[in-house]
């Protein structure tokens, strides 16, 4: 007798792992994953532009994490949940690192419009001033 076909089920991506596990932080799902055991693989995808690879997680495994995280027994770190302190304290991190970022792209998106009203300004000016040629009158 032949062997069973394998099984076929749709694999999920990480945007949907991510809608299945809410309470997981997004950097957080495959680290996640692993920890719990969930069946993933690599899909490859070639195109112009180049080779895409991505991640797909087995939809039964991803359920039973599920419920093991709603019951509060997956094997998760605390920092990898969104409601946690060390979660909290996390995000207060990364902004505070992140917030010479913000404030450097904010000068510089100041200066390139500071720029771009002056070169407005002169444009505008120098086509409003008289010039010493003046074309001949028709008008008696």
């Amino acid at each position: 007798m032949a062997a069973a076909d394998p099984e076929h089920v749709a694999w999920l991506t990480e945007r949907k792992l991510a809608r299945a596990w809410p309470a997981i932080r997004p950097t957080c799902l495959h680290a996640t994953a692993n920890a719990n055991k969930v069946r993933n693989n690599f899909r490859v995808s070639h195109s112009t532009w180049g080779e895409s690879m991505w991640r797909t997680y087995h939809p039964a495994d991803v359920a039973r994490v599920a419920g093991a995280i709603a019951d509060g027994t997956a094997a998760l770190q605390p920092h990898w949940r969104n409601d946690t302190p060390e979660a909290k304290l996390l995000d207060q991190r990364l902004r505070r690192k992140n917030l010479p970022g913000a404030i450097g792209c904010a000068l510089l998106i100041a200066v390139a419009l500071a720029i771009i009203v002056t070169i407005v300004v002169v444009v505008i000016s120098w086509n409003d001033s008289p010039s010493s040629y003046s074309p001949p009158s028709y008008w008696h």
